[in-house]
């Protein structure tokens, strides 16, 4: 009732704010949406109102405000969001940089989807592919200045004094961890009892998260090469003692860090030469993870105790992405990727991933019917999402889909469940 509450006042604010948006200089969107889940019959919806504030400070000066009044009745992390505010600064102090400082959205990678190089900004969970939910980001406090060496080349600089993690819910970092346990000592995920304690790393001015990344041209390619020092925004559990009941149950006490990372990045992208409207995107990060491990204590129904010692991170790794899109004549878009790893996989649990997008806009623009899939190579599993956009006139679209997963639990795309879903947006 409150949700339903909160949504109806968005759509009062809504109806109140929108005539003198245009004389502020204020511009933004509204969004209403509402699904149904097949699997757990279980009905979603949720509203958005995003209100943009970009106004001039001086010739050289600009201020980005960016906030969210939303609500959601799953994983609805924050009412007010705050997107972005920072003051951003063109050829100054010199006339070859420009900068922004303030509370940002950063992103790193030529990839259109699960670029792996794009960690910088934590994301809030979500089963969803939709281009929304790739792109919704939660914003860290940061300085971002780039220096433009020479009419190709620049060298961007990244210093931020705050540790923002990915937001899961608690019940999604207890699935996971169930399931890790479940599979390497032979207990039942259904009848465990997890209780979790994270500890942050210490960042700040004296000790940020900080990148460079040099971006320019080597032939008709857009290249970039860039350097991360950070750590990981999920939490990994290195002391674990668990307590097993005689009648099967468990009751597991975890305590959970950040381990630190480094990530070198390589990005590609250019037109494919010989074939008109084809342009290939590839991204490579090799990750140098902390050694990380994991100390099990298990006190047995029998009254025996077991200790193992997991490495969850010992060695560096790969992962990437790499596809290619086309535009047809008649505006029809083709999209297919090769994916190594996820944003929600690290280390020794990276799958293999094909995901594919097609649109088909009807002549007159109104229809766009679109297939979303992602398929798991390593176990099979996979979401297919068949909609289509409606546009019934200027800066309102409304949007059917269904979604299909397919494959067995503890895989990501499995668990994401069958689910019809219509949302209407309004853009000002």
């Amino acid at each position: 009732m409150k949700g339903i509450l909160f949504s109806i006042s968005i759509m009062i604010i809504i109806l109140v704010f929108t005539p003198f948006s245009f004389a502020a200089d204020i511009y933004g969107e509204v969004s209403a949406y509402g699904n149904y889940a097949f699997d757990t019959e279980g009905f979603g919806y949720g509203t958005k109102l995003q209100l943009k504030y970009n106004p001039s400070l001086s010739d050289d000066y600009y201020l980005m405000a960016d906030v969210s009044l939303k609500y959601q009745s799953e994983n609805n992390y924050s009412p007010i969001r705050l997107n972005e505010l920072y003051i951003q600064g063109f050829s100054t102090p010199s006339e070859d940089i420009d900068y922004k400082v303030g509370y940002m959205h950063l992103t790193w990678g030529a990839s259109d989807a699960f670029s792996p190089i794009d960690n910088i900004n934590p994301r809030p969970f979500s089963q969803s592919i939709s281009q929304d939910a790739l792109d919704e980001k939660i914003p860290v406090l940061a300085l971002n200045v780039e220096w433009y060496m020479n009419p190709t080349w620049s060298l961007e600089f990244v210093y931020q004094p705050e540790f923002q993690s990915n937001y899961r819910p608690d019940q999604i970092d207890n699935l996971f961890l169930g399931y890790q346990l479940a599979s390497m000592l032979d207990l039942n995920p259904q009848v465990m009892q997890i209780d979790t304690i994270q500890h942050l790393p210490e960042v700040g001015f004296l000790n940020p998260v900080w990148g460079v990344r040099a971006r320019g041209n080597v032939g008709s390619v857009d290249t970039a090469f860039s350097f991360l020092k950070g750590y990981y925004l999920n939490a990994y559990p290195y002391r674990t003692d668990i307590t097993v009941n005689p009648d099967g149950s468990s009751l597991v006490q975890t305590e959970m860090g950040y381990p630190e990372r480094s990530v070198l990045g390589a990005e590609f992208q250019g037109e494919i030469p010989g074939i008109a409207g084809v342009t290939f995107r590839a991204d490579f990060a090799l990750f140098i993870p902390e050694k990380w491990t994991n100390q099990i204590t298990t006190h047995n129904a029998d009254g025996t105790t077991n200790f193992t010692t997991v490495d969850v991170f010992d060695e560096m790794y790969w992962k990437a992405s790499v596809g290619a899109d086309y535009t047809a004549s008649d505006n029809s878009y083709y999209n297919l990727i090769y994916l190594l790893g996820n944003p929600y996989e690290e280390g020794k649990d990276i799958n293999s991933y094909l995901f594919f997008r097609l649109e088909k806009p009807s002549p007159d623009s109104k229809w766009k019917p679109f297939l979303n899939s992602i398929l798991n190579l390593n176990d099979g599993s996979m979401i297919n999402v068949i909609g289509t956009d409606y546009n019934p006139k200027e800066n309102w679209t409304i949007t059917l889909s269904y979604s299909i997963s397919s494959g067995a639990p503890p895989s990501l795309l499995a668990m994401a469940g069958d689910t019809l879903s219509l949302s209407v947006k309004h853009v000002f």
